[in-house]
């Protein structure tokens, strides 16, 4: 396995103030890139010509690399402006936590939905305003709406619906933090399954027998480089390259579990007290500040790393998405800011290599109120619902055939 230096590059104490560019005219192109003069055959606009050709190719060789007929189907937005959207199977789902909405709470935690708005134009004189002086779901919700809702799959496995057999010896892992071990733990719990943690700060291990389906989640402790005193106090190392190795490895060969069939990894909310605590150590004034570009730059060379590391591990057939960032209750130590900073950067990296978005975070600001520990930890409750009908409806688009590569960032 390559070295992690080839990943990345260590982040200096003394470098937090921004990358400088001091520009020097004679370096602006190295000698060989250098253009030829207008005689002969290598004139500007024929390596113009060139280039743009050579470009062209490479795109339409990657679309007949990652095509229909790949499961993973990892292809960038850039392909899709360029190419529009692959072609999809007709029994492929449509994706609509892509699509604006918004949630259906109802009276219960598992009727929670994500609604997304209609296509077609609205008549307001068809839907006025109600004059009831109580407004419920009901009224707020007509049936309709519902139409491009995403099935209710997690209450359907729940009451041990035989349409859910298709998770059968399927198996999704999380790659992440305390967030994603909650909903594992309270969705393991709501479908009367056997959960086994291995360490809270280590990882946790969801059964469902009766459809032989599990759910794994690894804990890491963010994009940090090094096994530093001043950090933490969990077991060491602290990297992930090491806690994997050490810690994950040995236990997914304990569970008996073979390849993963969806992958779904971030890293926000433990960088942020990475950097945080980095300041402090090093008596950095910005501690409370927006994070550098610098400081970003690092944590974008990390979570790059993270991507060619489970990619070894489990090669590039496995689809993998980011989870993106949910609000904390309030924006003390400008947190809300930072982790802001940090989730547009991994949207920026899922744009650039084809990885879809687990959006399920974004779909609760303003529920702060559910936090049961008044910062950032939402109670087990509706927002597990969104949690599992999200990751069954990703885990079904992952082992169709042909589905993966379509509806990746738009509908």
């Amino acid at each position: 396995m390559a070295s992690d230096a080839e990943y990345y590059t260590p982040l200096n104490a003394e470098d937090d103030q921004g990358l400088r560019n001091d520009q020097d005219d004679s370096l602006q192109y190295p000698p060989h890139a250098r253009f030829a003069s207008s005689e002969g055959f290598f004139t500007r606009k024929r390596i113009y010509a060139l280039s743009a050709l050579l470009v062209a190719f490479a795109m339409v060789t990657s679309l007949l690399m990652f095509g229909p007929s790949d499961p993973a189907g990892y292809v960038s937005d850039t392909m899709y402006s360029a190419f529009g959207k692959p072609h999809c199977p007709s029994d492929c789902p449509t994706d609509p936590f892509v699509k604006s909405g918004l949630m259906y709470y109802g009276q219960y935690p598992n009727d929670t939905r994500w609604v997304p708005f209609p296509h077609e134009p609205m008549d307001a004189l068809q839907h006025p305003l109600s004059s009831e002086t109580t407004i419920s779901y009901d009224t707020i919700f007509p049936p309709e709406a519902f139409v491009s809702a995403c099935p209710q799959y997690m209450k359907m496995m729940s009451e041990g619906s035989e349409d859910m057999y298709w998770t059968q010896g399927k198996t999704v892992l999380f790659i992440g933090s305390s967030h994603d071990r909650n909903n594992v733990e309270y969705f393991c719990q709501y479908l009367n399954g056997t959960y086994k943690s291995r360490g809270g700060h280590t990882a946790g291990f969801c059964k469902i027998p009766q459809y032989n389906f599990t759910i794994v989640n690894w804990f890491l402790l963010g994009m940090v480089d090094g096994d530093y005193d001043w950090f933490a106090t969990e077991a060491k190392p602290f990297n992930f390259e090491g806690r994997i190795q050490k810690f994950m490895l040995p236990m997914m060969k304990e569970e008996n579990l073979g390849n993963p069939d969806l992958i779904i990894e971030t890293s926000l909310f433990w960088d942020d007290s990475f950097f945080q605590k980095r300041a402090r150590h090093y008596n950095i004034t910005h501690q409370d500040s927006p994070f550098t570009y610098t400081e970003l730059v690092w944590h974008r060379s990390r979570v790059h790393a993270l991507i060619h590391y489970t990619r070894q591990l489990y090669g590039t057939k496995i689809p993998i998405m980011f989870r993106t960032r949910h609000f904390r209750h309030d924006n003390s130590w400008n947190h809300i800011w930072r982790i802001f900073q940090l989730d547009q950067s991994i949207r920026a990296i899922g744009e650039e290599l084809g990885i879809k978005l687990f959006t399920w975070g974004g779909k609760l600001e303003g529920y702060t109120n559910e936090f049961y520990d008044n910062d950032q930890h939402f109670k087990k409750g509706p927002v597990t619902w969104l949690f599992g009908d999200m990751m069954l409806f990703y885990l079904k688009r992952a082992i169709m055939p042909g589905c993966w590569q379509c509806h990746q960032w738009r509908d």
